[in-house]
């Protein structure tokens, strides 16, 4: 599982359960943290520790804090996979 799309889909399915109240349209991409009405401290710890489980990688404290969006969190996913 190392395409962009598989990648991609399963950070979707993620976020989907971190933000439960989330439908498909409110999900994009460049979607900033401070943009979604429940991404606090709790939720970004859920997506790091989910992302870290499915994808078998470790973020370190400064990349765990500096993701604001999906595609932070994409690009932070495909440098420890490469």
């Amino acid at each position: 599982m190392n395409t962009n799309i598989e990648i991609k889909d399963e950070i979707k399915k993620i976020f989907f359960a971190v933000f439960q109240n989330m439908n498909e349209q409110e999900f994009s991409w460049e979607k900033q943290q401070k943009d979604f009405k429940n991404w606090d401290s709790f939720a970004q710890l859920n997506l790091i520790t989910l992302v870290e489980a499915k994808f078998d990688i470790s973020f370190s404290l400064d990349e765990a804090t500096e993701i604001k969006s999906a595609n932070e969190l994409f690009e932070c996913i495909k440098s420890h996979l490469t």
